[in-house]
């Protein structure tokens, strides 16, 4: 069987670990970084072209989007000087944001704590914190839900969206 022009090759076949594993990891931008650069090894010169073209395209828009993130502002403005710039916090001070359950998982929890504040013990990703993080209730509900889609879809993680009808419902439902 002749393989010429269907841009496959055994040398993708054998990195279909490491394309599972990247996707386990939830790396997803790396995954088609790598994936591409297989696949464009393996192809004839006329379909390189065209996969060059959607790769640079796809590239532009997730590097624009990130700059252009309406919470990336917000972020630097009121989470920066405690989470830091990559979201790594301050060990033993300020949690990680980085593929933490909460941030990943707890929807409600992670608006609360932003909407409410944070006082006393936490343990994150199995080290103990014990600092006071302020509340942002004077932060609308698009500028909540803006602000936490930035931290998850950046640092790693890659968490669905919570929209500002979760953040109205949290705000209305008040302190547990």
């Amino acid at each position: 069987m002749n393989n010429e022009g269907h841009c496959f090759s055994f040398f993708n076949a054998i990195n279909l670990n490491r394309y599972l594993e990247l996707i386990y990891m939830r790396n997803i931008r790396y995954f088609w970084m790598v994936f591409s650069l297989n696949l464009l090894a393996s192809c004839s010169d006329d379909e390189k072209e065209s996969i060059d073209s959607v790769a640079l395209q796809t590239s532009e828009s997730q590097e624009i989007k990130q700059k252009n993130h309406p919470g990336k502002a917000l972020y630097m403005q009121f989470c920066l000087s405690c989470h830091m710039e990559n979201g790594s916090g301050v060990p033993g001070l300020y949690p990680p944001l980085i593929k933490t359950e909460m941030v990943l998982n707890d929807n409600r929890k992670l608006i609360k704590t932003v909407l409410h504040g944070q006082e006393g013990p936490i343990t994150v990703s199995g080290e103990d914190y014990n600092s006071i993080m302020a509340k942002f209730d004077y932060l609308n509900d698009e500028q909540v839900a803006n602000v936490l889609n930035y931290i998850r879809t950046n640092f790693g993680n890659d968490a669905v969206a919570i929209t500002v009808n979760d953040v109205r419902t949290v705000r209305t439902a008040g302190v547990d």
